[in-house]
């Protein structure tokens, strides 16, 4: 099983909240991830995508650091408080604590 992960970033700080509205985001990452050591659904892909992309690499799966290189490859940082991740369809707000299901 797998799953269809899309990750956007506000295009300017100030909208870093403005979850409603999704039009001052830009899609920076799309891909088709592989479940990782259990079924994960929802928020909990969300979670795992921020510690692949957050982790020292010592701390990552081979498969992990293959998903954390391919979004890096063009250019891309840390998944950051703001950025929403999107799993099969459903968009979930990076918080300073955890995660906010939006719109």
């Amino acid at each position: 099983m797998s799953n269809s992960i899309k990750i956007h970033r506000p295009i300017n700080s100030r909208y870093a909240f403005e979850a409603d509205e999704f039009a001052t985001r830009t899609k920076i990452y799309e891909a088709v991830i592989p479940q990782i050591k259990k079924e994960r659904v929802g928020a909990e892909v969300a979670e795992l995508m921020f510690h692949i992309l957050n982790a020292p690499e010592e701390m990552l799966s081979e498969v992990e650091i293959e998903i954390a290189n391919d979004f890096r490859a063009p250019g891309n940082y840390s998944l950051s408080t703001g950025d929403i991740v999107e799993v099969d369809g459903v968009r979930f707000l990076c918080e300073s604590f955890g995660w906010k299901e939006v719109a």
